[in-house]
């Protein structure tokens, strides 16, 4: 995905980058607003295409730093923006980059990003583990992905008073990674017809979060470094999500995991998408 000033782009798009042009403003403005830029901060765009979405934070930020592939983009928005002090314009693949070669503020900053779809997950696992790690992301995703990392479910019981709370219970293994490292929430859904050529597919915007070490530790109860940990264990059931948990070890590890679900409250025999975020996490803390 690109932004595009023009309603349909006057050269050849490149199918193979999953390149279609956000034309709608009001999402645009969606976007933006969901950054809530202060004027003091630092952001990093990644696919800007012909950048509409950079014109529309350029002014809003202290500095500027914007990641783009095409060459042919890159050379648009050099000629555009290249005068700008604000602004750094750096041509590569963002997933080949390291982040902390981009120069970015030591003190954190904000990710914007409208990107194809065939990186996601490649994409959020690169800022979710590699430091440093931004304050928010604000991220164009499939809808179907979006969903699978912001849709909340009700706990089954209630607090101390009474209450039933919202936890999320991750239906894939992306959901559970981006939900352990970040507070996920969805921004606004995006129809095809926002998109020129308009996609085959609806799309979504979310924001991220990411817990800072302290605040992962009390979110969580375990240090943010045992987080790979964590997801290396979930990966082995969600490898089969229909599966139940336990079918699907060892013999020799069938009756601990069975005994650790019991322990946490939980069916002997559940699947993946049954535990929730809390859950995964004892679960792991009683198996490793």
């Amino acid at each position: 995905m690109a932004s595009s000033s023009a309603s349909r782009p006057p050269f050849q798009l490149s199918k193979l980058r999953g390149q279609h042009f956000l034309t709608d403003k009001n999402i645009v403005a969606k976007i933006v607003a969901a950054a809530e830029l202060t004027g003091s901060d630092t952001v990093l765009e990644v696919g800007p295409g012909l950048g509409v979405m950079t014109r529309e934070l350029l002014p809003r930020a202290a500095r500027l730093m914007v990641v783009e592939l095409d060459p042919f983009f890159v050379s648009e928005l050099k000629k555009d923006f290249g005068d700008d002090p604000r602004i750094a314009i750096i041509e590569g693949d963002i997933l080949q980059l390291k982040i902390a070669d981009c120069n970015l503020e030591p003190a954190g900053y904000k990710l914007v990003t409208n990107l194809p779809y065939n990186i996601t997950s490649s994409f959020l696992k690169k800022f979710l583990l590699e430091p440093p790690a931004p304050e928010r992301i604000v991220v164009m995703l499939q809808k179907e992905v979006a969903e699978k990392i912001t849709t909340k479910n009700s706990a089954q019981g209630g607090s101390a008073a009474g209450r039933q709370e919202p936890i999320s219970k991750p239906s894939s293994l992306l959901g559970l990674m981006c939900n352990l490292y970040a507070a996920c929430a969805p921004v606004c859904n995006v129809s095809a017809g926002a998109f020129a050529p308009p996609p085959k597919v609806e799309s979504a915007v979310i924001c991220l979060k990411p817990y800072s070490k302290e605040g992962f530790a009390a979110k969580w109860g375990t240090d943010r470094e045992y987080a790979e940990d964590i997801i290396a264990f979930a990966a082995r059931f969600f490898s089969d999500p229909r599966k139940k948990m336990c079918g699907m070890l060892g013999k020799g590890r069938r009756d601990a995991c069975k005994a650790a679900l019991s322990a946490i409250g939980e069916d002997p025999d559940a699947r993946p998408a049954a535990l929730t975020l809390g859950k995964w996490v004892e679960l792991w803390k009683k198996m490793r």
